[in-house]
Formats: structure tokens, sequence, C-alpha cells
């Protein structure tokens, strides 16, 4: 056994080493006191992700319906503007796996759910999914409870700015400095504020409009397609198993949009609908893409996405089919 000098000098350090401790903790100390700061001020911001989580957490005996997908479900489905209380959960870019992590995450603690509201949109089964480090699992985690790692997490799973550090210091910069946020959330997470877009700064005007340049993905993967397929199959078969009504639905498109579409792309993901309707008694297809009809120009923020007036139109044609589901 070593003696208490033996011990001690264990825990002794020369003049040099002290001096690289001090430096050490002289630099990291502030460097964690900022990243403490940043993520407060973040915290304070208020973005939807949290609006969802409150109302989860505060009407989840109560919730019947809930909408998944990406932006274009964000801005064309209004929960306040349901028939049948809602939470929509869907938000830029998040594709089927986080879908159905959302999905799982959250059933449990949704005794009155009935209905789920699902986007497959024009390009939907030929988008790679993020993987499991993606940076939203964070914001899934923190403000939904939910573990969309697929992993046992830790402290640092949690902390906001350090999962996406650029976005975060833009949104930073927008809320606090430049006062260029002038989203106005519902108790939903819902903007009904959000009309700052490039139809708006052309005046809704059809023949600008027809000349303005947007960006569209119109490349083909059969092997994503493949698996995506499969993958969203699994997610209505679990949807099936836990007795849930489904609204299949694709979100409207501004002409322009429609015309670039690639036509292949187009093709399978309709070949899929339709074995949908087919397979899934609990399923129904709500195909809005091609309603240039029902919506007009003043109806899209851009070529792709609702504004809250296009939204208002997609909520009650949602309402139709909740109503033919009773």
């Amino acid at each position: 056994m070593p003696g208490p000098k033996r011990t001690l000098s264990i825990f002794s350090f020369s003049k040099t080493q002290k001096r690289f401790l001090k430096y050490c903790l002289g630099f990291f100390i502030p460097v964690i006191i900022a990243y403490f700061i940043l993520e407060l001020l973040v915290l304070n911001i208020p973005i939807n992700y949290k609006v969802f989580g409150t109302y989860l957490d505060t009407h989840s005996r109560k919730i019947k319906v809930m909408a998944l997908g990406s932006s274009q479900m964000k801005c064309g489905f209004n929960p306040a503007l349901s028939d049948e209380n809602a939470i929509n959960f869907a938000s830029t870019s998040q594709h089927h796996n986080e879908d159905f992590q959302i999905l799982k995450g959250t059933i449990d603690r949704l005794p009155k759910l009935k209905y789920v509201l699902l986007e497959v949109s024009y390009n939907h089964l030929e988008l790679p999914h993020h993987p499991n480090d993606y940076w939203k699992n964070t914001i899934y985690l923190k403000y939904y409870n939910v573990n969309a790692f697929e992993r046992p997490t830790w402290f640092k799973d949690r902390l906001v700015y350090l999962s996406n550090p650029r976005f975060y210091s833009h949104k930073l910069m927008d809320y606090y400095f430049y006062k260029t946020d002038h989203s106005q959330l519902n108790e939903y997470g819902f903007d009904i504020n959000n009309y700052e877009g490039a139809f708006k700064k052309l005046n809704y005007d059809e023949t600008k409009i027809a000349s303005h340049k947007f960006k569209i993905i119109d490349r083909e993967d059969t092997a994503i397609f493949k698996k995506n397929t499969a993958y969203l199959f699994e997610m209505l078969d679990y949807l099936q198993a836990k007795k849930l009504k489904v609204i299949v639905a694709t979100l409207p498109l501004y002409k322009t949009y429609l015309k670039e579409r690639n036509p292949n792309v187009v093709q399978r993901r309709d070949s899929v609908l339709s074995v949908i309707k087919k397979k899934y008694k609990n399923v129904i297809l709500l195909k809005e893409e091609t309603d240039t009809l029902q919506f007009t120009a003043k109806d899209f923020l851009n070529e792709n996405h609702l504004n809250p007036d296009g939204a208002k139109k997609f909520t009650a044609l949602v309402n139709q089919k909740l109503d033919s589901l009773n």
C-alpha cells in the first residue's frame, strides 16, 4: 500500500502544470459561459417547435388529429381551423423517418388520437431520409420528448444552439438585432402572418410570377424510391395496427411549379398512392397537388407553399375528409 506522501504526489502539480491548468480554465470557462448565454437566448425565441411542445403537453388528452410532413404541410394545415382538436408537427425538410419517430414517440400520450394527416409530396419518395444524427433530433427531444437518435441520449443532445449553430445564429440576429422576424404564431404554432414570400413581393401578378425563377428538385433515384416506399408502407402498417384513420395528402402547387415537375417522379409517386388506396381500408387520399381552380396566386407564399389564406382553404378540405371518415 503506497504511503501518504506517495498518494499526495499524484495530485501535486508543478508550476508549469498549474500555469497550463489556469490557461485551460481561462479559455474554456468563458466559452462555456458564452454558449450558455446563447442557449438561453435561443430558448427565448418564440419558435414553432416550442409552441408545438407546449400544446402537446397541455392538450395531449384532447388531441384527435395529428398532421405530419414537411414545410408544405407546415404552411398548409392550420389546426386552429380544424373541426377536430389537432396538432401539426410538420416542419421544414422533415421526412417520413422523422414523422414516424414523432408518431411513435407521442402516440402513448394521445389517448383520443383518431386521425393522422400524412404528406406525400411530389418528390417525397425520391429524397434520402436524414441520418440518426440529424440536427432536428435535438428539437424533437427537447420539445416533444421524442428520441429520434435511436440510441441512449446524453446532455448535449438537448442543447438547441449547439445542434445547429449556424442556423440559430441567424435566428438570433434576425430576432434580437435586425428585428426581421415578423412571424405571429397562434397557440398551435401556426404562423398566421406567413405572407412575406416571393408572390407577395410580385404583388400576386401572374404575369410576373410566370417569369419568376425558382428552385425545384427534378432528379430521379429509383433506389431511394424503393427504400422510401417500403418505409412508407411500414408506417402505414403501423397506423393500421393502431386502428388509426389516415388522410394521405398531396398539397397544392402553383401552376408554374407543376409544369416543371419530373414526370417520371410524379408517375412513380402516383403509382404508390394507387397501391395505398387499394391496400389500406383505413386510408383515404386528399389529392390537391394539381388543384389550380380553388387555389390561385393569392393563396401561395411561393411556388410550392401556401400562405395562411391558402391554408384556410386546404384545412377546410381536410375537414371535409374528416367528416367522411366519421
